[in-house]
């Protein structure tokens, strides 16, 4: 009978960490010692200051600090079951209501680490995110809650609500859109995230077959945050009249990735003939020239000295439509100002010469 009694309070206390704490259920009859709290400071399990939105739960925390009390002023639970943290836990979120915005620091003890996190509404519920993943292994049997502390000396007193902490396995990044547009012959890209953990940032990806993807560029990520966040890319590569689709690759610091869904953004199609300024102008020694085609036509592309001297051929033949990129190297050519023309013949009868003048400044 004792050792059934014993597997019993096992099984209950390895359970209690598959729910959150949400101080309904789980966390209201454990033992909260409070530390450093200053004068007029308490703990208590109250009711939820605003039962909507973000957090509908009944109940929740309150820690109240005193304007005397430490930086570090806290609570620690002496119930917290023993946890090893693994892959399937080492993400802790919390839902935290203050009356001001500073650091929320939640210490899992082992390792015995600040974790911060900051609060950027007040009186307001807001989640925040701590990473325990470089602590794979580490088994914790104290849960520490520091919501309001101060890097130096403390100048006023806090109400701290929290509730429904959970200790998860999370993807890295969560990602809430992403589209794609084209814009002046280039493929705009936009990416949206409510949160992000230990994000290192997002590789672009380009495909012009749909199955094969290429890296074209990346952008740098936001860390670990709770707040939402924008991204945006443009893509000025664009060669040729190919069927164009794109995803990104997000890349945590410790070299996981995940993968997007896939945008096909198929084929541009221009309704006239363009000749775009060259990039970068002035130049030494090279720079890109772009054209688009509406129709399939025969090109003549080359550059000129401002006698009209044909100085250098950079694409003769038949193309079809779409957006057309050429990096100019101009090493052998002297500093001055060059003419680059496109004379196009289209299918359809449409003929077209456009010119733009370029500087070489070496």
């Amino acid at each position: 009978m004792k050792r059934l009694l014993l597997v019993s309070l096992f099984l209950f206390s390895t359970s209690l960490l598959a729910q959150p704490i949400d101080f309904e259920t789980v966390g209201n009859t454990w033992t909260w010692n409070i530390f450093s709290q200053g004068t007029g400071g308490s703990f208590d399990i109250v009711a939820n200051p605003d039962p909507s939105g973000l957090n509908t739960s009944d109940s929740c925390a309150m820690l109240v600090i005193g304007a005397d009390g430490d930086p570090w002023a806290g609570v620690w639970c002496s119930d917290f079951p023993d946890m090893t943290i693994d892959g399937s836990n080492c993400y802790v979120k919390a839902l935290v209501y203050k009356n001001v915005t500073s650091r929320f620091n939640l210490k899992l003890e082992p390792p015995n680490v600040d974790h911060f996190d900051s609060n950027t509404v007040v009186n307001e519920w807001q989640e925040m995110v701590f990473e325990y993943c470089a602590d794979n292994g580490v088994t914790s049997a104290t849960l520490t809650l520091i919501p309001d502390q101060e890097d130096g000396s403390r100048t006023h007193s806090s109400i701290n609500y929290i509730d429904n902490i959970r200790f998860e396995d999370v993807l890295p990044v969560e990602l809430t859109s992403f589209t794609a547009n084209w814009l002046n012959g280039d493929a705009q890209l936009n990416w949206s995230t409510a949160t992000e953990i230990n994000n290192q940032g997002f590789e672009i990806q380009r495909s012009v077959d749909g199955n094969s993807f290429a890296t074209i560029g990346f952008v740098k990520g936001n860390g670990t945050t709770s707040e939402k966040r924008s991204y945006t890319y443009t893509d000025n590569t664009v060669n040729g009249s190919g069927s164009f689709s794109y995803r990104l690759k997000q890349i945590d610091f410790g070299g996981n990735f995940e993968y997007s869904e896939v945008i096909n953004l198929g084929s541009y199609a221009p309704d006239n003939f363009i000749l775009e300024q060259n990039f970068p102008n002035p130049f030494n020694p090279t720079t890109s020239l772009s054209f688009s085609l509406p129709v399939k036509s025969n090109v003549e592309f080359a550059v000129y000295n401002l006698l009209g001297q044909k100085v250098v051929d950079i694409y003769n033949g038949t193309l079809e439509s779409g957006k057309y990129s050429f990096n100019f190297d101009a090493a052998s050519l002297s500093s001055g100002v060059y003419v680059y023309t496109v004379n196009a013949h289209g299918v359809d009868g449409q003929t077209s010469v456009l010119s733009k003048k370029m500087t070489l400044m070496k």
